[in-house]
């Protein structure tokens, strides 16, 4: 029977339907563009959220049709419906779901006449490929292809395309050969809706390793701040233990307090200071004792000093050694050579 003039098939009014209960019924909703994935990528990506999550496709005025029907913020996603456009429903985080989808992209070459996406740079160096037609292929799209030991190689690193410029079919033929895949094709996440908010993916993008080392950053931080204000934590209690020992001994030291556990550094402190003092006396004022203690840092600092010295007189000797055999060699090969 022939569906009544004005009235929608019944089909599109089990879509909206269908599509009203999604969105109600699902915390986390993606709305996302599936232009150039192919049928078997997308059903690779069906298979590996079968039970994450709700993946419908069908057409873009259904879907707004059925964002009009419900309430909230979530009619907002009506500005990012357009082109090829997919919903994804899920219980996931939105971050998550975010990373996952875009795990599901693959590298792809360019197509001939497509505008490029990004800019493309071929390094120089060399290829896989023996003498050849393909270095006419490569120079027909641009690049400075050589040939040096049996191998075709690119003598310069060039820019061959720029991002914002459509791609000659020539040089689309010439990365598909160096195997350059630049772009990712995959579902392109245009916005995620979360419990009354609108998320799109300059928000969800996250850098997982800048947000580790910026907490790693913040506890550096706190830690120090913490101990420096000699505030307690179960992080701090010992550092702030061991500081205060270290604090406690230097003070006792400084302040010459007599203590059993700083008596040796106190000591040796005294006697470093005596030293210092003899050493600036006239010797009449010296005793005998003195002058003994005097006498042998005297030598110990001229066998210091005489073992400074041989050691850079080994030094020289081995560099000069060292010389004379590159001399003499350079010499026997003047003699072989005439």
């Amino acid at each position: 029977m022939a569906a009544v003039r004005g009235k929608p098939p019944k089909w599109k009014i089990e879509t909206v339907e269908e599509l009203k209960n999604i969105f109600t019924n699902h915390p986390v909703i993606a709305i996302v563009s599936f232009r150039n994935v192919t049928a078997k990528q997308m059903q690779e990506i069906r298979r590996e959220f079968k039970d994450k999550a709700i993946i419908k496709v069908t057409k873009n005025s259904l879907i707004e049709r059925a964002l009009d029907a419900v309430s909230g913020n979530i009619k907002k996603l009506k500005d990012f419906v357009g082109d090829q456009t997919a919903i994804i429903a899920s219980n996931i985080n939105p971050f998550k779901l975010y990373k996952l989808l875009e795990e599901t992209k693959v590298p792809s070459p360019l197509k001939p006449n497509q505008i490029s996406p990004v800019d493309v740079t071929v390094e120089k160096g060399p290829t896989s490929f023996p003498p050849g037609p393909i270095i006419g292929e490569l120079q027909l799209a641009g690049l400075p292809a050589a040939i040096e030991k049996g191998k075709i190689v690119i003598k310069d690193t060039v820019t061959i395309v720029k991002a914002g410029e459509i791609v000659k079919p020539e040089v689309a033929r010439a990365l598909e050969k160096l195997e350059i895949k630049p772009i990712k094709i995959g579902l392109d996440v245009r916005a995620i809706y979360d419990s009354g908010v609108v998320l799109t993916p300059d928000v969800l993008a996250i850098d997982e390793e800048k947000v580790k080392q910026d907490f790693m950053d913040a506890y550096t931080k706190a830690l120090n701040l913490a101990v420096n204000a000699a505030y307690v934590t179960p992080e701090t209690a010992e550092i702030l233990l061991i500081k205060a020992f270290n604090d406690a001994r230097n003070l006792a030291i400084n302040a010459c307090i007599f203590e059993r556990d700083v008596m040796s550094e106190l000591i040796n402190k005294a006697y470093s200071e005596m030293m210092s003092l003899v050493s600036i006396l006239p010797e009449e004022a010296l005793d005998d004792e003195l002058k003994n203690l005097v006498s042998k840092a005297v030598e110990v600092k001229a066998v210091k000093e005489e073992v400074v010295e041989e050691e850079k007189e080994e030094e020289e000797e081995k560099e000069e050694e060292e010389e004379k055999k590159e001399e003499e060699a350079i010499e026997g090969l003047g003699a072989l050579f005439g």
